[in-house]
């Protein structure tokens, strides 16, 4: 797909994106996306990352960058779920990336030893995930134009 600037790629997504969906490119503004619409929630969808109501209505989705950014969290949890013994859960967390169109076996591979050893730091502890708020746009929450259909 084309995509306006850097910050809007979404190369990731296998399908079209439904007409005039908010693409957001920063935790903090999928957050405020996701505390003003009260029952969606983030999960990997069509080989990125959807914030959506169970009954399907999409509210946004992520850009590449904040893709990257929820698979390392994902990783977090499944090398986490794996050190604590529970496995069929690490599994299971891993197939439902895979549905998703995610090549998590790909991403589990090359996953840092931080995230595979659990020593990267939660939300804010770290400089990476200082970094990973910030995608150099004027928008300070992150969001961006909606997708053209």
């Amino acid at each position: 797909m084309a995509s306006i600037n850097s910050t809007l790629t979404l190369t990731r997504y296998k399908s079209p994106l439904p007409p005039n969906v908010i693409i957001s490119g920063s935790k903090l503004g999928f957050a405020k996306l996701q505390h003003a619409n009260l029952g969606a929630l983030v999960g990997p969808e069509n080989g990125g990352y959807y914030l959506k109501y169970p009954e399907g209505k999409v509210v946004a989705v992520a850009n590449d960058q904040l893709c990257s950014i929820i698979d390392k969290k994902f990783l977090s949890l499944i090398f986490h779920l794996e050190r604590e013994g529970l496995h069929e859960e690490a599994n299971e967390t891993m197939e439902d990336l895979r549905k998703a169109g995610i090549d998590a076996d790909r991403l589990k591979a090359e996953a840092s030893d931080e995230i595979k050893s659990g020593t990267c730091g939660r939300d804010g502890d770290s400089d990476e995930d200082a970094c990973d708020d910030f995608d150099g746009d004027a928008c300070d929450d992150g969001q961006q134009p909606k997708a053209e259909s």
